[in-house]
């Protein structure tokens, strides 16, 4: 949820006899106003662990051409949003895969903002990868989706989207620009 940027609040009357309704809708308005601001500072914590409001974020690979099935061994993931800035934290690894083509993304827990570019750029520490070239690995926020790809990176090599793997290993973390929608 993004910060108010203009406060509605309900009108008072002229009628003596509407005055405590009126008394009442502010206070609400108020009450209303001040939650989606505490939300908006303090953030929500999502997680596949322990009670909170925002249910659990279960990070997902997907394949770009066909999304396919993978066999987890294990999929922990976090998000924390404060407005509409997010930060994942993942670790992911997966024993085999089925019907998964094209190149490898993990499922972001919200929509990413549109902006020119890829600004959004994080950080993945793999094995048992095989990279489609390079020497390392990056995960970059696809605008308007909720896609993190996985980019192979390297000195004097072009960065080049990551191929699907039959197995590997995924720890990593992305800080991105949020849209209002998450995935439910």
């Amino acid at each position: 949820m993004t910060l108010p940027t203009n406060i509605i609040l309900p009108s008072p009357t002229a009628d003596p006899e509407s005055f405590i309704k009126y008394q009442q809708d502010l206070i609400s308005s108020l009450q209303s106003m001040y939650e989606d601001i505490a939300e908006n500072v303090n953030g929500e914590f999502r997680s596949e662990y322990g009670p909170d409001e925002g249910g659990s974020w279960t990070p997902i690979l997907k394949g770009t051409t066909s999304a396919g099935i993978f066999t987890y061994s294990s999929q922990v993931g976090w998000a924390l949003r404060k407005g509409i800035m997010v930060d994942a934290w993942f670790d992911i690894i997966w024993t085999s895969q089925s019907g998964a083509s094209g190149n490898l993304y993990v499922e972001l827990p919200y929509l990413v903002a549109v902006s020119n570019g890829m600004p959004f750029v994080g950080t993945i520490q793999s094995s048992g990868i095989t990279y489609s070239g390079g020497t390392g690995i990056v995960i970059n926020a696809i605008q308007n989706t909720f896609r993190g790809e996985l980019w192979n990176v390297g000195s004097g090599f072009t960065t080049a989207n990551q191929s699907v793997t039959s197995s590997g290993r995924i720890t990593g973390s992305i800080r991105y620009i949020g849209q209002e929608y998450e995935i439910t």
